[in-house]
This record gives C-alpha cells, structure tokens and sequence, in this order.
C-alpha cells in the first residue's frame, strides 16, 4: 500500500532571476516576500504558485516544448499577427467558471503600458499585442501591432496567468485554476498545495506536497539524509553528491537548466560603463578554476547569454579568454588605477557566495580592490535590481529566451545599444525560425563583444529524490517546478 505521508520538497533551490533568484539561502531570501505572482519580482513565488496553482493559456512542459493548458488548442494566423485560443471547461479554487471574460481582464493588465500592478517585463513581453478580445463564448483572440516570435512563451510566464476578473488581493491569497490549491503558507518555513479534486485536467498524483525552506545548505542535507524531506529541488553543495550516492534510499537524478550564473556589471556606472573595463573583469576570471572551486566542478562554461541547448547558441568562451595580462593591459588603457574600488554586492545564495571569494581575488590581482557586500534578497531586489545602484553582483538568470532583457536600457545592467536593440526586435518579427535563430546569435556575439556581463557558467538541474518518489521533474527549463507527478509509489 503506498504511503499516504504528505511529499515533503525543497526549496534550497536555485534562485535566480527571470528577470530574479532561488537558493539555499536564509528563508526570509528564499521564500516568497507575498503571493503576487504578477507583481514581484523573484522567482520564488512563480517557482511553487504557477502551473500548479495559477495556470495560463499555455505552458512549458518539462523537455521546454510549449503545450496547451487552459486554451485546449490555438491557431496562428500565417502572417503571425493574430492568435486564436480556444478555453476548456475549467473552473477556479473557490468554485466559479472560468470564462472568456476572465482572460481578457488578466491579460489586459499587461497591455497597459502605464500599469503599476505588473513587472516592466511583463508589459515589455506584450509590448506588441494591440487587443485582447472574445470572439465567442470560449473563444479568445489576441491581436498584434507586428510578428512576436516570442509571444507563446511570454503567455507562459507570469504575464500569462489568467486570474478571476476582479481579483484585488493578490498578495496575499491564490485562486487559481491549477491541479493544486493553496493550502497554507507557514511564512519563513513552508508552502503546502492540496489536490484540487475538481481540476479540468489529469489530476495531481499526490493529494499534497509541501515546499519547505531551508536556512543553509547543511541544515537542508541533514534534513534530506534524516527522511525528513522527500525531494531535494537543488543541490546547493555538489561536493557532497558522494554522501547521497552511497545511500541505497537515494538517488541522484541529472538533467538541464537556463540558469546562467552572471557576474552583472553596472553599464551605467564608472569605470564599467567602459567596455574595456568589462572586457578585463572577464580576463581576469578562469572560468574553469572558478566552476571547481564554487560548484565542485559541476557546470558548463557558457560565452554569452545563451544555453547549449537554444537553436542560436554558439560556442563563444574564447572571446575574452582568460588572460591576467591582458586584463591589466585593458584597465591601464582605460585609465583605471591600481587600487581602485569597487563593490561586490552578493546575495545569500550558494552560487553567489561561493563565488564571490574568487572573484574577489581574481579581480584583486589584476588590480581592483574589491569589497564583498553580503545583501539580503529584499535588499539586492530593491537596491540593486531596480534602482541598479550597484558596481558589481552575481546572480542567476534562469527564464528561457530571455535575451530581450539587455534590450531593456533600464534593466539593472543598463546596457544600451542601439545595435543590440535591433537585432531582438528583428529576431522577434523574423518571417522564419531560420531568421530569428540568425538574429538572436547576432545579438549573443554583439554581447559578449560588448562585455555587457560576464557570464560564468550554466548550472546543470541536481536533484536529490528518495527512490519511493517517482515523477520528478528532470529539467529546469521553465519557470516553475511543477509538481502535480509527484507521487509515492
């Protein structure tokens, strides 16, 4: 008989920012600040509450293929300027029917270009659809200004999720449509969902699943080898992938992520608003060394801003290759005097933490004298992220296709090029995949020429599961984790 104790889960996961973080950090840094999932940022609300609480038209299934969620089909005209959804029979948590009103009121909030309720991302994703209207009873139609290649995945994300019309607390309370409802949210510990027993669609293999937040990663490896969590989300120490291995309840279980651990550079800011300075930041860094040291080796160097597994990647880890030399040649052209000082603000995660010792070092020997600033996430949300009031920082970027946000001259890089800006818009309207595919490694090698960040390596998605817990997610390719698999078996 299978066991009928709630699936306990992790959430020493990887914060990173979709346009923000997840990791084994202090709770208050990990855990969701509130439940606006349209309207803060981080990736710790949208991580437990989408796709499996809130759902939109569509979703990102686990090999990052766009799949139908709560439209059972949609059409796309063949010059790209307008979507037809067709809605299934669904109803919200506390009862009443999902109707077409309903998603023309949610997704209208994100086409007022002036609102204050939604992220800038989100108005930036559907910057280009012009109207959002019902065509029939279960039918929704968007229309655009110009093509949008990347319109499917914006309805993904949070900018996607479809809300009850007139919904007001959004901070505090969840009614969606997804295979769980929001039980209880314990702040500073635990998120639990229970099965909702009337979801449109193959309901949750576990009648309830707990997300638990951990302080550090010890207290978290303890937790995990003592039974008492089920699934760890992310391995937040890999050195000690040994001590999971030899344990015949555990297994460890590989698979991929978009999460680019960046070293951001303020563009705006002296001396980083110098090319040259940037470009030395990254000689003066050995990605390999840095992999070993901050995650036992495990991780992919990347030369820009795009994963492996995107259609437009191209290997890029030879420009500004590690060379101290010509780092101190660049800072000297610059006019950068030895000594000078600047800051490294460091969120309480794993990958940035560790980190920012050898960066620190690295930087100190080409000759910046660099401060390490431990922050709070409210703390890096707030000052660093949207005022960008900040020299340097690391952090993880983990939303798929996501290069339209060094496109944004206010995003907390503020990196502004004009050239830059072209080539996304032009691989947002390109007629073909072939075309976009062309623009946007255009746009990856103008970047890293540029040096708008430096990009430190892709963490790969480790999870460690109890071997009675079948239906664990294998990728990290979307924005949330979704859990409705899970089950004891």
């Amino acid at each position: 008989m299978k066991s009928r104790r709630l699936l306990v889960v992790s959430l020493a996961a990887i914060v990173g920012i979709g346009a923000v973080v997840s990791s084994c950090a202090p709770a208050d840094t990990l855990e969701p600040v509130n439940l606006d999932i349209s309207g803060t940022a981080g990736q710790a609300i949208p991580q437990v509450l989408l796709d499996n609480v809130y759902e939109g038209l569509v979703r990102v299934d686990d090999d990052g293929s766009i799949v139908p969620a709560l439209a059972s089909d949609y059409i796309v005209s063949d010059d790209g300027l307008t979507y037809d959804f067709t809605l299934r029979e669904a109803t919200f948590h506390n009862g009443e029917s999902l109707t077409v009103d309903d998603v023309v009121w949610s997704l209208e909030r994100v086409l007022d270009d002036k609102s204050t309720v939604v992220l800038p991302t989100q108005l930036a994703q559907f910057a280009r659809v012009a109207e959002v209207a019902s065509t029939a009873d279960n039918q929704v139609r968007l229309t655009l200004t110009e093509r949008d290649n990347d319109l499917l995945y914006s309805l993904t994300q949070r900018g996607g999720v479809i809300f009850k019309k007139g919904t007001t607390d959004f901070a505090n309370t969840a009614n969606g449509t997804g295979p769980f409802t929001l039980a209880q949210w314990d702040k500073g510990s635990s998120i639990t969902l229970e099965r909702y027993a009337d979801y449109w669609g193959r309901r949750a293999d576990t009648a309830s699943v707990v997300f638990r937040y951990f302080a550090d990663a010890a207290a978290l490896s303890n937790a995990l080898l003592a039974g008492d969590i089920d699934v760890m989300t992310t391995v937040q120490s890999p050195e000690s992938l040994s001590a999971y291995d030899s344990r015949d309840d555990l297994r460890v279980q590989s698979g991929t992520t978009n999460c680019e651990v960046t070293l951001g550079m303020n563009n705006s800011r002296a001396p980083f608003n110098d090319v040259r300075v940037r470009t030395a930041v990254r000689q003066a860094l050995d990605k390999d060394a840095l992999i070993e040291a901050a995650w036992a080796g495990y991780g992919t160097r990347i030369g820009s801003f795009v994963p492996p597994t995107d259609e437009w990647y191209e290997d890029l880890t030879d420009v500004a290759p590690y060379d101290p030399a010509a780092s101190r040649d660049l800072l000297a052209e610059a006019g950068v005097a030895t000594g000078t000082e600047v800051s490294l603000d460091v969120p309480p995660i794993a990958y940035a933490t560790n980190s920012s010792e050898f960066i620190a070092a690295a930087l100190g020997e080409v000759g910046l004298d660099v401060t390490i600033t431990p922050v709070t996430w409210e703390e890096w949300l707030d000052r660093v992220f949207t005022k960008a009031d900040y020299d340097l920082t690391i952090v993880c970027h983990i939303e798929r296709n996501d290069m339209a946000i060094y496109a944004n001259p206010d995003y907390y890089f503020r990196f502004d090029n004009a050239e830059y800006q072209g080539f996304i818009a032009a691989a947002a309207s390109s007629p073909t995949a072939t075309e976009r595919s062309d623009n946007l490694r255009k746009a990856a090698r103008l970047l890293t020429e540029q040096s708008a960040s430096d990009w430190l390596w892709l963490i790969p998605n480790l999870q460690v599961a109890k071997r009675d817990v079948a239906g664990v997610p294998r990728n990290s390719v979307g924005d949330s984790y979704f859990a409705a698999r899970l089950e004891r078996v």
